[in-house]
């Protein structure tokens, strides 16, 4: 954290004498999918920071966010899941990242058990979706929208084949299922598939199925590392599709990995507001919470923004409980909450509605190695 002054550390001492409000989460803050995970992990350590200074918590209560590395790894996930339900006693988890680790929590119904909410996984697949949890309360549009925007976006540029690169896990054979889905619907033929391992760089043989079937452009599904090893080989190996890629990349991490001349017109679906919005109150809030409470390593992201909207949405929640919140309370808060409007960024939750956004659009990487919309 950055410096944070005398004032505000004799605060923080004083909150922590009080009994405070747990909230619990397991991110990959190592591995394959560190950076991301750092990212969201930052973007919501930083509200809670602001909020414990600034308004004293929640209901004069402080917040006491617990963070656990899981290195993108399922084990671990659930190994973290159970410390934080069972030893810390968290009233509410937030900002999960794997699908197919939240896929497993989902089946072993350890968040109905329990009675705790989740809110918030960096993650669109269907499998943390359909049927999903009443527990689990999405912050994200879904893979199967980002899919057919992009879908639709090569369509009316006259593309007619493409080809579909992907994680070979829950959530890239979800996109690819989705990406049939979508081309079928819009008269698109995907010509190849490839895949590679989960949680692994190694992206050799999908490099060269891709490159020799040479569609004229290739949808993406994939993680950041491994997305970058793709691009620099395919491009190394002569390919010259246009690239289209689903949210699940941090494209300051990939242009400074493979450069902004391999990087460039790189198309990017978000499911979040532009971080660099100056208009907006909701990125002006952000943007001065992540200056002043997070890593000093933390950019103005995407993931960070996640980050900081899950918290800020369950913070909320917390605040309608009332005081002495429970994890009943936190979730009937949740699950009643209705609409609310950040700035523009819509979430809506109520009875049989637990994904709260469907807000997808289309960024670019530009000749700088910046995004632009």
């Amino acid at each position: 954290m950055r410096s944070i002054g005398v004032g505000l550390v004799s605060l923080l001492i004083s909150l922590a004498s009080q009994a405070a409000i747990v909230i619990g989460q397991s991110a990959p803050l190592s591995g394959v999918a560190g950076e991301y995970g750092r990212q969201v992990a930052q973007g919501a350590r930083a509200y809670f920071l602001w909020l414990n200074e600034h308004a004293g918590g929640i209901n004069g209560e402080p917040v006491k966010h617990l963070l656990y590395d899981d290195g993108f790894d399922s084990a671990r996930t659930l190994a973290n899941t159970r410390t934080l339900i069972d030893d810390d006693q968290a009233v509410a988890l937030m900002g999960y990242f794997g699908a197919d680790a939240t896929h497993q929590l989902l089946q072993r119904k350890w968040l109905e058990q329990a009675g705790i909410p989740l809110v918030g996984v960096a993650n669109g697949a269907r499998t943390v979706r359909e049927p999903g949890s009443p527990f689990l309360f999405h912050t994200r549009a879904g893979q199967r929208e980002e899919v057919s925007k992009l879908i639709a976006q090569m369509k009316g540029l006259g593309l007619a084949e493409i080809g579909v690169f992907h994680a070979d896990d829950s959530f890239g054979q979800d996109g690819l299922r989705a990406a049939e889905q979508a081309a079928k619907a819009a008269g698109v033929r995907i010509v190849a598939s490839a895949s590679y391992a989960s949680n692994s760089a190694n992206v050799s043989a999908a490099v060269a199925k891709l490159a020799a079937a040479n569609p004229p452009a290739i949808l993406m599904i994939s993680i950041t590392k491994p997305s970058g090893a793709f691009i620099k080989a395919y491009r190394g190996q002569g390919g010259s599709a246009a690239l289209y890629h689903t949210s699940t990349l941090d494209f300051d991490q990939l242009v400074d990995e493979i450069g902004a001349p391999l990087a460039h017109g790189l198309a990017i679906a978000q499911v979040y507001p532009y971080p660099w919005d100056s208009q907006s109150k909701l990125i002006r809030e952000f943007r001065a919470a992540v200056s002043n409470y997070a890593s000093t390593s933390t950019p103005m992201s995407y993931a960070a923004l996640e980050g900081y909207i899950m918290a800020k949405l369950l913070a909320e929640a917390i605040s309608r409980a009332g005081p002495k919140p429970n994890r009943a309370k936190v979730y009937q808060a949740l699950a009643s909450l209705g609409e609310t409007n950040y700035g523009g960024f819509r979430l809506d939750y109520g009875p049989g509605r637990r994904v709260g956004s469907r807000f997808v659009e289309l960024t670019i990487i530009n000749q700088k190695g910046e995004l632009s919309r």
